[in-house]
């Protein structure tokens, strides 16, 4: 979806380029694609996707490679809205692979695309719906004096899959994960079983231990969605602790998946599969308000406000509540004899 002359360019003697916005939601960064590629084919935003990975995978490698990004850039690429109530749709991609779905760039992509005037929102609370690969989300934009003040998105159902799986780590021998579906499949880690906590101190061994238990997982383990076939494999390890006190319930979190990347956010996705599973335990309840921290003591207000089965499973829906802020606007081009198209990683 192109959104305006002015961000459109063609800087010469290069040729055309792709315009992108950057954001950060609670520290993690979204590079949100508003101009310089065609609408991808498709009736549905999983048709999209399929036509955007098959004709633009290379868009893809450029914007989230060395070197205009990293292994630690996500990308997300706005659409027409497939569903008559939603106003745009989102396809996510990041160095690895196109997530299904993705909270902090959903909260990023909403504060971008009001505050540079795609959204028009009144005082108070804005309903704005969504298209994703994995359903529709609601955005609800809350606007105080004039002023953006949080986006709260109410989640795709997430589930438990299953639980007190086995699954044996070269580096570090047998592990309990549990399963838990949001867009994809997470390997949940308590980290009491470990006896790492999960903080930014730790976020070198968690890093390399969380791409261990995916690729353990895949190997040792299988999940199908009961709905989405094309929903089949472990894609996120989600290392995490969880505290109750003073009648307040909060706790922190790692989130690995990509190229061996670590979420500076507490991520959208992994506080609402967080949430599911201590419910799934008995050990939060549906309304309950609980702080989700990330690597940076940044934090996600959540809570489980409603229930909603995906076939035969009993699903959850979570509401995420954060902030956005701008950090850049980039017009990215690819000269032709650049002899690294598709970029790299070290």
């Amino acid at each position: 979806m192109n959104f305006f002359a002015d961000f459109s360019c063609n800087v010469q003697p290069f040729g055309a380029c792709i315009t992108a916005i950057d954001s950060h939601t609670e520290g993690e960064a979204t590079r949100l694609i508003v101009n310089g590629l065609p609408e991808p084919e498709g009736r549905t935003m999983l048709e999209k996707l399929i036509s955007f990975k098959t004709n633009y995978d290379h868009v893809r490698c450029l914007l989230t490679k060395e070197p205009r990004g990293s292994r630690d850039t996500v990308a997300a690429l706005v659409t027409k809205n497939v569903s008559p109530e939603a106003k745009f749709g989102l396809l996510y991609m990041d160095a690895k692979r196109y997530p299904y779905l993705c909270g902090h760039a959903t909260i990023g992509a909403l504060v971008t695309l009001s505050k540079i005037g795609f959204l028009s929102l009144e005082e108070g609370e804005n309903l704005v719906l969504v298209d994703t690969p994995s359903g529709v989300i609601h955005g609800k934009l809350s606007v105080v004096d004039g002023q953006l003040t949080q986006v709260s998105i109410d989640m795709v159902p997430s589930f438990v899959y299953a639980t007190a799986q086995n699954i044996e780590v070269e580096s570090f021998g047998c592990i309990q994960v549990d399963l838990v579906c949001i867009g994809g499949f997470f390997a949940m880690v308590d980290t009491t079983q470990l006896g790492i906590e999960p903080v930014f101190a730790n976020r070198d061994l968690l890093t390399k231990l969380g791409m261990e238990i995916i690729q353990a997982a895949n190997k040792q383990l299988s999940v199908a969605h009961p709905l989405r076939p094309e929903v089949k494999t472990v894609d996120v390890t989600e290392f995490y602790d969880s505290k109750y006190e003073q009648g307040k319930a909060f706790g922190q979190g790692i989130v690995v998946y990509g190229e061996s990347h670590v979420d500076r956010s507490p991520c959208g996705t992994g506080t609402a599969a967080k949430l599911t599973l201590l419910h799934h335990y008995g050990k939060i309840a549906m309304g309950q308000n609980y702080t989700n921290y990330g690597p940076l003591r940044t934090s996600f207000a959540a809570k489980l406000i409603s229930k909603e089965k995906i076939g035969s499973l009993q699903g959850c829906i979570v509401q995420i509540t954060g902030m956005a802020y701008l950090t850049g606007l980039n017009h990215f081009i690819l000269e032709d004899n650049d002899p690294l198209q598709l970029g790299f990683l070290l």
